[in-house]
Order: C-alpha cells, then sequence, then structure tokens
C-alpha cells in the first residue's frame, strides 16, 4: 500500500530529528540520509501527479 503524502513527510520528520539529534552516528546518519533522499522523491513524484491533476481539472 502506497504511504500518503502526510505520512511521508512525518517520515522525513523524524529522519531529520534522528541525524540533528547528536546521538545518531555517522554511518547511520548517512544511512538515514540516503531513506531520507528517496522518501523525498516519493513526496516530490506525489506532488506531481497532484499538480498534474489540478492542471487537468482547470482545463475542464
Amino acid at each position: 500500500m502506497k504511504k500518503s503524502y502526510e505520512e511521508l513527510i512525518s517520515e522525513l520528520k523524524e529522519i531529520v530529528r534522528k541525524i540533528e539529534d547528536n546521538e545518531t552516528g555517522l554511518d547511520e546518519s548517512i544511512a538515514l540520509y540516503e531513506q531520507g533522499a528517496v522518501i523525498l522523491k516519493q513526496c516530490e513524484d506525489l506532488l506531481a501527479s497532484a499538480e498534474l491533476k489540478i492542471t487537468m481539472l482547470g482545463r475542464e
């Protein structure tokens, strides 16, 4: 099941919190950063899809 935009943003916020907490090691921070990059791409794809839908609705 695909996650909603809001769920993905929540995950990104948690990743940022972990990276910034000064308790996360370098290797884990890098893994979290990579995970965040994947989630960010999913968010961008969802926003692009929403923008396309809105554009198409505006033309009708």
